[in-house]
């Protein structure tokens, strides 16, 4: 199985820009289109519309789609959040926070929970960091590049995507749902795009030194853990030929090719920031079941709790 990275649009043209908007709209049932929807089904990025046409509004009327009200509204500056006092909107930070049974949130969380845009923060606010940090929460860990491994860069990028379900952006990074800075990154690959470029060989690469997941830590309150590995246990058994335990590289194979959601319900942690994925042994590993990518699967962790040790 090997990954590649989605196209690099420097050079799109208007009219591939606008006509994959179109084709979203067609997708989702050809009515209004919202930023967050073309988010996730779209191919470009959202500030390449916003600089190349002006905004998110203009795309859509360029592309024969009319804006919905609430977004009139908010183009217009008539959005009943810039009247919001600064208590009314970090009590609401806080509250998705202890509402996710979490000591920080990013800005994705707040954007799907809260009740006031997550723009607003950030231009009352600046970065997302100061926001948490005036809500009484923990602030993301923003790290120095030459302080973190390549290692960890590779395990933070292996999170994001399947916190995100796809392949993460620079925009998401801003956003402030990863551990580390944009800088950092930049600063130990050249730029974001060459991180991914060197994730996505190492993940690609037969003979890459592989990670093991029981070394991974994704602990609070650093930054949201939506992510589990599987069980631990022994290594190689005199009955085995593979270990039980799971390298990173193998994980993600694995969670990639499940589209990183439950193969059971269906959950997935792009859809609920709550949802923990677990890798699954389809034949148990105490019954004789291999670490191998055709006997894994990728589980919640509700349903792999349920399936316990059974043969299914």
């Amino acid at each position: 199985m090997e990954f590649v990275l989605n196209d690099f649009h420097r050079n799109i043209t208007d009219d591939e820009l606008l006509n994959d908007v179109k084709r979203v709209s067609e997708l989702l049932g050809g009515e209004n289109l919202s930023a967050k929807e073309y988010r996730k089904h779209g191919k470009y990025g959202i500030n390449t519309f916003i600089r190349r046409f002006g905004g998110w509004n203009k795309t859509l009327e360029l592309c024969g789609i009319d804006p919905s009200l609430y977004q009139v509204a908010a183009a217009k500056s008539t959005h009943s959040n810039k009247k919001v006092e600064d208590d009314e909107l970090l009590a609401d930070v806080k509250r998705v926070a202890a509402e996710l049974g979490v000591q920080t949130i990013n800005s994705g969380e707040y954007s799907k929970y809260g009740k006031f845009s997550k723009d607003t923060c950030l231009r009352r606010y600046k970065t997302w960091n100061n926001v948490l940090e005036a809500a009484g929460l923990i602030p993301f860990e923003q790290v120095a590049g030459k302080k973190i491994s390549q290692e960890n860069l590779f395990i933070e990028i292996e999170r994001l995507w399947i916190l995100l379900g796809r392949q993460p952006t620079t925009t998401d990074i801003g956003n402030g749902i990863s551990k580390y800075s944009l800088n950092a990154f930049t600063r130990h690959f050249g730029g974001w795009r060459s991180a991914l470029e060197a994730f996505v060989q190492w993940i690609n690469s037969e003979n890459s030194e592989l990670i093991d997941s029981d070394a991974v830590s994704y602990e609070k309150p650093t930054q949201s853990n939506n992510i589990s590995a599987c069980s631990k246990s022994e290594t190689v058994s005199p009955t085995h030929k593979t270990s039980r335990n799971l390298n990173l590289r193998l994980r993600f194979l694995v969670m990639k090719r499940d589209n990183f959601k439950c193969c059971l319900c269906g959950a997935s942690p792009a859809k609920d920031p709550s949802v923990e994925l677990h890798i699954d042994h389809i034949i148990p590993w105490s019954k004789g079941g291999e670490t191998t990518i055709d006997n894994l699967r990728t589980l919640c962790s509700k349903c792999n709790l349920g399936k316990s040790d059974l043969t299914e």
